[in-house]
């Protein structure tokens, strides 16, 4: 219930901008999308360096590079999303090519062999908004209309212009396509009180790719300090489909609604770090992540499309829409631990504290005091946990993972929770290394089939969407050495 009374409360001003609330914890997460051996090894990288995804993570890592080095990871991105909705099971899949980090690694001489530096710069995606979802089932119940009836009566609209006035984009083309009416006694429609078939299809792709200015200083390598300047920048696209289908007198009609969605925009964040060699066996590191502060914008349109029959097909297509908003992340940090078998391998835990109540919301036009009040108490802290592990014998590194990224409801909430499970194998020869990684992930979603459009979705029956999401994801990384 306090997820579900937060969303009725926290949905409003993102009604007007086509955004929900999975939207802005989507921005405000992170699923680190490294070179292969970090991913391979859960990355758990705090306390192991020597790798580009250390600017992700904990910046000092790049002191314990040795030679100027260029790294370029592709990846191959797949998800299937299976999907249960009134006891009709359904699922879509998704692939994707894209790159997960490149860059340059520059070390300075030591200086009286105690100090030296380290340079980086470059791009590491942190998130990935690639997916494909397809919901359908029958309702013997109810209809979406009958959750905006709701919606108009509660906020006691009485007619088309006043409906024109408060949803423009939304529910007022079907005021417009004779899906609603106003009469004398009430709203009707002639879509039927259930017995109609659902179905809901939702294409999403972009990523958040973070460029990332990076330093690290050695102190007799056996310190390390590192800090880097972030540059994230955050592309997001929506397509959603909504389609009721239904049957009268053995005539067959149906109404659809489209929503185009489209969100972008920079941010800026620094991650401050420390490393450090207690004993030859043990690696510690530890790093602060700011909160990111970025500034969006949202541009959306709709098409609604009917066909109740006379003279066919209508539909209304609405002008695109723009708002502009900043969006402040939560603030992260990380400890680790990396133990060192000697020169046979290693085995590494990391600990990641996320306070989601700390996400922020800000816009000269609109006032998100309600909202943000909401987000601190509904949203919880939770934690991520990641291990790896990695095994040398002769050219050869073998490796396997594990990481839990917690719900932002809780660390016993599992809603939104993701398990991943990660093995691969590197080879080094002379100044050549590659690396390969797979990546299995799980994360369930359950949800309202309404709660997209209307936040008076409970004002009807459940209609409860159970969903599961796998991820697969196949790493290379092509590492050279330069002099």
């Amino acid at each position: 219930m306090k997820k579900i009374f937060f969303i009725l409360l926290a949905i409003v001003p993102f009604y007007i901008s086509g955004q929900n609330i999975l939207d802005v914890y989507n921005a405000s997460t992170s699923f680190y999308q490294g070179t292969a051996k970090s991913m391979a090894m859960g990355n758990a990288m705090s306390a192991v360096g020597s790798d580009f995804s250390s600017m992700s993570i904990n910046p000092a890592g790049l002191g314990l590079y040795r030679s100027n080095s260029f790294v370029i990871t592709p990846s191959i991105y797949n998800t299937y999303t299976k999907d249960n909705y009134n006891g009709t099971l359904s699922g879509d899949t998704k692939s994707k090519l894209s790159f997960n980090n490149f860059g340059i690694v520059c070390v300075e001489p030591e200086q009286n062999k105690v100090f030296r530096t380290t340079w980086a710069i470059g791009m590491n995606r942190v998130n990935n908004y690639n997916n494909d979802i397809y919901i359908n089932g029958y309702n013997a119940e109810n209809s979406l209309i009958d959750a905006y009836f709701e919606e108009i009566i509660d906020n006691g609209i009485q007619n088309s212009r006043m409906l024109e006035e408060y949803s423009p984009t939304y529910i007022y083309p079907l005021y417009q396509l004779y899906l609603i009416d106003f009469t004398s006694e009430g709203l009707v429609t002639p879509v039927p009180l259930g017995d109609i078939k659902q179905s809901k299809g939702v294409n999403s792709w972009g990523g958040t790719n973070e460029w990332t200015f990076s330093t690290s200083l050695s102190i007799s390598d056996k310190l390390f300090f590192g800090i880097s300047l972030n540059f994230p920048y955050m592309y997001s696209k929506r397509i959603s489909d909504y389609k009721e289908e239904f049957v009268i007198d053995s005539r067959s009609y149906y109404w659809l609604q489209e929503e185009i969605l489209n969100t972008s925009g920079w941010g800026l964040n620094s991650k401050i770090g420390i490393l450090a060699y207690p004993t030859r066996w043990l690696r510690i590191g530890a790093a602060f992540h700011t909160p990111t502060i970025y500034n969006l914008t949202d541009a959306w349109k709709t098409e609604t499309i009917a066909d109740l029959g006379g003279h066919g097909e209508d539909f209304i297509l609405t002008p695109t829409s723009y708002f502009n908003y900043s969006l402040r992340t939560p603030y992260r940090a990380n400890a680790g631990a990396a133990f060192i078998i000697g020169n046979y391998g290693m085995i590494t835990a990391d600990y990641e504290f996320v306070d989601y109540r700390t996400i922020r919301l800000y816009s000269p036009i609109y006032n998100y005091v309600d909202y943000n009040n909401n987000i601190y108490n509904t949203f919880s802290y939770t934690m991520n946990i990641r291990l790896g592990t990695e095994w040398r014998y002769q050219n050869l590194c073998f490796r396997g993972g594990y990481a839990l990224y917690g719900s932002p409801y809780g660390i016993s909430d599992d809603n939104l929770r993701r398990d991943a499970f990660s093995c691969g194998i590197g080879y080094t020869k002379h100044f050549f290394t590659f690396d390969l990684a797979y990546v299995y992930s799980i994360q369930d979603n359950d949800y309202n089939l309404y709660s997209q459009y209307t936040a008076y979705y409970d004002m009807v029956a459940p209609n409860l969407v159970q969903e599961r999401t796998n991820f697969h994801n196949i790493v290379m990384t092509f590492k050279f050495k330069v002099r």
